[in-house]
């Protein structure tokens, strides 16, 4: 009687043992169901693998923006939670451009035409001062604008470097065009005459379709212009540049601190597979990004919901989830951002930058999380977290490479900036990668993983740079 009151308690206590093991695994079943039906939504084909500016875009930005107003985020964009940025659709110069260099008036597109880095409009009446060159370099004993007033005159440069552009060429750190007219353009020039009698380095008159540019008129003109010392000269630079609409999705938590947290991941992906971002062999297919990077907005949401149904673990902090369109044209949308309002009148704590985490590997159950190196808090709150073996086994924090991200438009503000990834896999940038690929209950251990991580460094203070990560980020942004 008395061994059967044992096993009968024993049995109890397994049982209850046995239930509060349970509750967690319910829980992220339960993530990992809102997990899917995001990406089913984002990565289905009605949304054509969301290509900046496009429809499927637009459709994925207003999903994510109505999962922001369901939540009660504040909004932070231009209207409501969207930020709208312009992205060129055709970028040409038009017929009122021209030049006259002396008594001779130049036929656009045959005789001269802007380059790239031009700016899109400008007009310059004066002299131009040939800066030979246009290499101002101690080192290399060569001082092309030794004795030249070029403030507030355009300037003539030889696209070409002395010697040629050969490898091994002492002067080839100069090679770079854009360079060269910044450094003109830093000493005052209005205006930028590029020319050169070597055919194979005369750059396309076709334009690059892109809202940046260096600020001046840059030109390159079909004509040997070595000869002349000064002269005067007449511009006048039209480029029509029609853009379309992309959208970043902004949304906060308002918890009155000084400090918010940035939690960011993009939502655009490679599309119809009819762009340069395509591989060859991948052309005229529909890329659905579940992966890259349904996962990492699906994440986000996910965060957005665990800090707003949990106020109080999650206190001392603001909190700012930003879905960035752009990041396959070269992180488009987040160099918009940091250049924007909503970052520019915040003190950033630090930044979470989630991009493909969807592929959690059964087996190995590895998480890599690149850039803890910029803070040794975060890195020590990292290696003191826990989390179930069964979950994930490993968190790697050495630095993986996974590509490009959005994690780069920050690092130049020295700001502790992490990058959460499952890393590429094979199917990356290919229209292989479908919804059906993704370890729904891998990604709902990250999230769980990342709602420990986020809620511990609630309760300490704003992280700083390292000074090992700030000498990096000085020695370049001291490189030419």
């Amino acid at each position: 009687m008395f061994l059967k009151k044992i096993t009968i308690v024993s049995i109890t206590l397994l049982l209850c043992i046995a239930s509060f093991g349970q509750k967690p695994r319910f829980k992220d079943k339960r993530v990992a169901a809102r997990v899917k039906a995001h990406i089913e939504y984002l990565s289905s084909n009605d949304l054509e693998g969301r290509y900046t500016a496009t429809n499927g875009e637009k459709m994925s930005a207003e999903y994510i923006a109505g999962q922001f107003e369901k939540m009660e985020l504040v909004p932070k964009g231009d209207i409501g939670y969207l930020q709208y940025i312009g992205v060129p659709n055709m970028r040409m110069a038009q017929p009122k451009s021209s030049l006259k260099i002396g008594d001779e008036a130049l036929t656009l597109f045959t005789d001269f035409y802007p380059i790239n880095i031009s700016a899109n409009n400008g007009r310059y009446t004066g002299e131009a001062v040939n800066v030979n060159y246009g290499i101002e370099d101690p080192g290399l004993k060569n001082l092309d604008y030794a004795e030249k007033d070029v403030k507030g005159k355009a300037v003539i440069i030889n696209l070409d470097i002395p010697g040629g552009t050969t490898q091994h060429n002492r002067f080839i750190a100069w090679e770079d065009a854009e360079m060269r007219a910044q450094y003109a353009i830093s000493l005052g020039a209005r205006a930028v005459l590029f020319y050169t009698t070597n055919k194979e380095l005369k750059p396309s008159g076709k334009l690059e379709k892109t809202l940046e540019h260096i600020g001046k008129p840059v030109l390159f003109v079909n004509r040997d212009l070595s000869k002349i010392t000064t002269e005067q000269i007449d511009l006048n630079l039209d480029v029509m540049l029609l853009t379309i609409q992309a959208h970043n999705i902004i949304g906060q938590i308002d918890n009155g601190s000084d400090h918010t947290v940035l939690i960011t991941a993009h939502h655009d992906h490679l599309g119809s597979g009819n762009n340069s971002q395509t591989l060859p062999q991948y052309k005229n297919q529909i890329h659905n990004g579940a992966d890259n990077n349904a996962s990492g907005i699906a994440a986000l949401l996910e965060l957005a919901r665990e800090i707003t149904s949990k106020p109080k673990k999650y206190s001392n902090y603001n909190y700012m989830f930003v879905a960035f369109t752009g990041s396959e044209l070269d992180q488009l949308g987040s160099r918009f951002f940091v250049k924007s309002k909503p970052f520019g009148t915040i003190e950033t704590n630090y930044v979470i930058n989630l991009d493909m985490i969807g592929h959690l590997d059964s087996t190995n159950k590895e998480l890599f999380i690149n850039g803890t190196a910029t803070s040794t808090t975060m890195k020590s709150i990292l290696s003191t977290l826990k989390i179930s073996k069964r979950k994930i086994i490993k968190v790697n924090t050495d630095e993986h490479d996974i590509g490009r991200s959005d994690m780069e438009s920050f690092r130049k503000f020295g700001l502790p900036a992490v990058l959460i990834s499952t890393g590429k896999q094979t199917y990356s940038n290919t229209p292989d990668d479908d919804s059906s690929i993704i370890n729904y209950g891998g990604e709902a251990f990250i999230i769980r993983y990342l709602t420990k991580m986020i809620r511990t460094l609630d309760k300490n203070p704003i992280l700083r740079i390292t000074d090992k990560a700030q000498q990096i980020l000085n020695s370049q942004s001291d490189t030419p």
